[in-house]
């Protein structure tokens, strides 16, 4: 059998959506906001039943959370949602400080500027509003999302998007009980300072002002642990 009757013969996945993939991002979306706490029982059949699809996808999708290290599956019990320790924040920021300055500074050329505009106009607004933690969150999203998106290493890319991932959930986590609004305004201080940097077109100063931001974001973050 040759090569080309090989690849005829495969499936064409394109045309088929993929439940897994769909089941995959739903339960994530809920255990990074918080909807499914740490230590949240997660069984096939419930979950299967509230989706109203089979049990398969449900499995493939908990493996794959597992895998990302959003669920543990225990031998004989299930899978449960992962805990939130001080160490996973560490670690995580750690991570972020090492590759993120680096990752602004290589994605620099390639962001639009009118993505950055628009976010330093979406950050000003954000000053004048009453307080809301998921404004706050949403925003510093969109200011990362600036280099995430636009760095052309996709290595590097699903890294950082994992990364960012767990980093919401431990926010959502740790700082949601404990939201308070001066500090948002000074990460909100530090967001503009970054915008401007990446609207100056100086890679250095972006490389500063990003790696400023996530040790400061680290400090205020294990401060609640205190």
């Amino acid at each position: 059998m040759n090569q080309l009757t090989s690849m005829n013969q495969l499936s064409n996945l394109g045309s088929k959506p993929s439940l897994k993939q769909l089941v995959y991002e739903n339960l994530q979306n809920m255990i990074i906001r918080g909807e499914l706490e740490p230590g949240s029982k997660l069984t096939e059949d419930e979950l299967a039943q509230s989706m109203n699809i089979s049990r398969a996808p449900i499995r493939e999708a908990l493996n794959m959370l597992e895998r990302d290290g959003f669920t543990k599956i225990i031998p004989r019990k299930g899978a449960i949602v992962a805990e939130v320790t001080v160490k996973d924040a560490r670690d995580i920021w750690k991570c972020r400080l090492a590759l993120e300055p680096f990752a602004a500074r290589e994605a620099l050329p390639n962001i639009p500027r009118e993505e950055m505009e628009a976010a330093l106009a979406h950050l000003k607004e954000l000053e004048t509003h009453s307080y809301s933690f998921k404004d706050y969150v949403d925003s510093d999203l969109e200011v990362h999302a600036l280099y995430t998106k636009h760095l052309d290493n996709e290595y590097l890319k699903s890294i950082l998007h994992n990364l960012k991932a767990h980093s919401t959930r431990v926010r959502w986590v740790k700082e949601a009980k404990n939201a308070h609004s001066a500090r948002s305004y000074d990460t909100i201080l530090e967001h503009k300072a970054i915008v401007e940097a990446f609207l100056s077109g100086d890679g250095d100063l972006v490389y500063i002002r990003v790696r400023e931001h996530l040790q400061k974001s680290a400090d205020r973050l294990l401060d609640l642990e205190d």
